[in-house]
Order: structure tokens, then sequence, then C-alpha cells
């Protein structure tokens, strides 16, 4: 079996607050193809703290979470199989 590479779709809310953080995440979620994750731009703090939990109650996955700078962070997630 070949394991193609998925295609990396970038979301930046890094200005948003809580809601708008998740509203925006779950409508890019939603327009993923099968080939695709979705890495999102997360400010520390609320918004980091309930997403994650959140989106894993919805059926995705929180593939990796990696400190950028001080406040901001990067989140790959992806549809599950």
């Amino acid at each position: 079996m070949i394991m193609k590479k998925k295609e990396k779709i970038l979301l930046d809310v890094t200005n948003d607050k809580c809601p708008i953080t998740f509203v925006k995440t779950k409508i890019a979620l939603e327009k993923l193809t099968s080939n695709q994750y979705l890495n999102v731009y997360i400010k520390k703090g609320e918004s980091l703290d309930g997403l994650p939990s959140s989106l894993k109650e919805l059926g995705y996955k929180i593939d990796s979470k990696t400190k950028i700078n001080e406040d901001v962070f990067s989140l790959d997630i992806s549809k599950q199989d």
C-alpha cells in the first residue's frame, strides 16, 4: 500500500476569541477532503484549552500540538479514520 502525504490547510485564528475560534475551525474541518489535514494557529488560553476536547467529541483527531512562540500554538487536526 502506498501512503500519500496529506496536504496541509492552514487556518490562523490567533486574532479571534472563543467561540469564533471553534466555529472557524469546525467549518474548515468540514471542508477537508480525505487527503488533507488542518493546521490551526491559535493563542494559548481559553481557546487552546477548550478546542481540542470539543473537536475530539465531534470525532476529530489532534495529531500534534506545537508551541510556536510564547503565545501561539500550532495544532494539526484530521478526521478520524
